[in-house]
């Protein structure tokens, strides 16, 4: 019998897109609270990624919650 932490991993989270972007512009703004280098570079890399998936249909198919 599968464990139930392992049934829940296979359905992937789903969040509003308004969530997403939330989570996008929180994760700029605490990047702009570090001094230029390498650990700002790295959350403005994860921004980055964010922005490339809204950009992505068949993530966002699988990943957001449909309607308004």
């Amino acid at each position: 019998m599968p464990s139930v932490a392992r049934t829940l991993a296979l359905d992937p989270p789903l969040h509003s897109m308004a969530d997403l972007i939330e989570q996008r512009r929180k994760i700029l703004r605490y990047a702009r609270s570090f001094p230029t280098g390498p650990e700002r570079n790295q959350h403005r890399q994860i921004a980055l990624s964010l922005r490339a998936l809204f950009r992505n249909r068949e993530w966002l198919e699988a990943h957001v919650l449909k309607g308004p």
